[in-house]
């Protein structure tokens, strides 16, 4: 029974590490913990409806595990994605009808539908721990938790497009949403249980869950860009973010490692989390890193793409010789973003500065993403005052270090737009090229 409670609280953290991740990232009407509370009991009371149908509905008739791909994957995806998905579904609409006025903005329909496939996954990892012991409480954290939040995402996005982007057809929508979102759960599911592949199986899984990774950054990042309360003075201090998950997840291996001392010795307890840290952290890195990268720009929807959310940058074509690196951008936006549709001064970084020579003054006007997913600022630059005489050009935030001026003010590549025709219109610059780096400063 001890241990019962134990995981239980550990349920319990794991479930407020991502209540808290979608606490930092609703930066345009932050929503209230009780909410979050009820949504996340609400999830938790849908694992009996799941019990429910199987007891009373598939009593006699349920399918089983047998070898045969096409069964397989029909238990996988009906018997186990389906009836979990639509049990989430009925926690998520029972929290709409009792407070449909606090669904606002796109973030919050991914949040509180999240809260509710936490609690449902809080009450599985009770029953898995207990079963299975300590040893699988980080894979369970990270795959599990993340798994359970996107493919019922999938589900409120639905939501999302017909709300939000105005998608007709609302019920053919979210019906083909559901659809799936249940067929998301059920390959995550059947690469597991599929007897085949009883020894590789996890090696899909694994790939698998990255792939949903990049799908679920797109859809989270849609849903802020497109808030109707959306302001450029309102950032998400991704590195802030990304290290306060990485405490979070710290401290579930620490906790995982004590409990296996219970169990066995010191040495075997050491071996055991070293593996987990190599494994398990990778996956986390990957996973926190891609979610905790946003391109925040007024009414984009970023089309969604099946991807690795890792990619090899470099000089040549292989990965051979290419650096590693977590997709989306690595600057952090928090830094450039309060100076959008403001007025500042763009200093020289070199005192030998041939282009811009001193110190001008700036207008930040737009933010775009190209076809690479880089992100640029369409800024004006004055040669005198706000009344003098004015170019278009692109800032491009530097990427490596050292990229602020006393940890403080942000250095951005000055790109000179070249076609003389150019105006603040993103689609009219065609030609443009590097010419220096500068601060950023504010104009008080």
């Amino acid at each position: 029974m001890s241990l019962i409670l134990v995981y239980s609280l550990i349920s319990l953290f794991i479930a407020w590490i991502w209540v808290d991740y979608f606490r930092l990232i609703d930066i345009h009407q932050k929503n209230s913990l009780l909410h979050a509370v009820i949504a996340f009991l609400l999830g938790g009371s849908s694992v009996f409806l799941v019990f429910g149908v199987h007891e009373y509905l598939l009593n006699g008739c349920q399918l089983e595990i047998n070898g045969n791909i096409f069964n397989d994957l029909a238990y996988a995806i009906l018997q186990i994605g389906m009836l979990e998905e639509f049990s989430k579904f009925c926690a998520f609409l029972a929290f709409f009808l009792l407070f449909k006025k606090e669904l606002k903005e796109p973030i919050d329909y991914l949040m509180y539908v999240s809260t509710c496939a936490l609690g449902f996954s809080a009450v599985e990892h009770v029953l898995y721990f207990h079963e299975n012991g300590p040893e699988i409480i980080n894979g369970r954290a990270i795959l599990a938790t993340v798994g359970h939040m996107f493919d019922t995402s999938i589900i409120a996005y639905g939501l999302i497009l017909f709300r939000f982007k105005r998608e007709k057809n609302s019920f053919l929508t979210v019906l083909v949403s559901f659809l799936l979102a249940s067929f998301a759960h059920g390959i995550y599911d059947f690469f597991l249980m599929y007897p085949p592949l009883e020894q590789i199986g996890w090696i899909f899984t694994i790939l698998y869950f990255l792939v949903t990774i990049s799908v679920f950054s797109v859809i989270l990042n849609n849903s802020i860009n497109n808030s109707p309360f959306f302001s450029y003075k309102e950032i998400i201090d991704s590195s802030f973010v990304f290290r306060r998950l990485l405490i979070y997840y710290g401290i579930i291996f620490v906790i995982q490692f004590l409990l296996t001392l219970l169990d066995h010795n010191l040495e075997w307890s050491i071996q055991s989390i070293v593996s987990s840290v190599i494994y398990t952290g990778t996956i986390i890195i990957l996973t926190i890193g891609r979610l905790s990268r946003f391109n925040l720009i007024r009414g984009r929807w970023e089309k969604i793409k099946l991807e690795f959310p890792f990619k090899f940058v470099g000089g040549t074509s292989t990965p051979i010789g290419s650096r590693f690196a977590i997709k989306g951008e690595n600057f952090n936006e928090a830094h450039i973003n309060p100076f959008m549709e403001s007025y500042f001064y763009l200093n020289p970084i070199s005192r030998q500065s041939r282009y811009l020579q001193s110190k001008k003054l700036a207008y930040m006007e737009h933010k775009v993403v190209s076809k690479k997913n880089e992100v640029f600022y369409i800024i004006r630059l004055y040669e005198s005052d706000q009344s003098s005489p004015y170019t278009v050009h692109l800032l491009r935030a530097k990427l490596t270090y050292p990229n602020m001026v006393k940890d403080t003010y942000p250095i951005a590549g000055v790109l000179k737009v070249e076609n003389p025709e150019a105006t603040s219109e993103a689609k009219s610059i065609k030609k443009y090229s590097f010419k220096e780096y500068a601060v950023l400063l504010p104009m008080s």
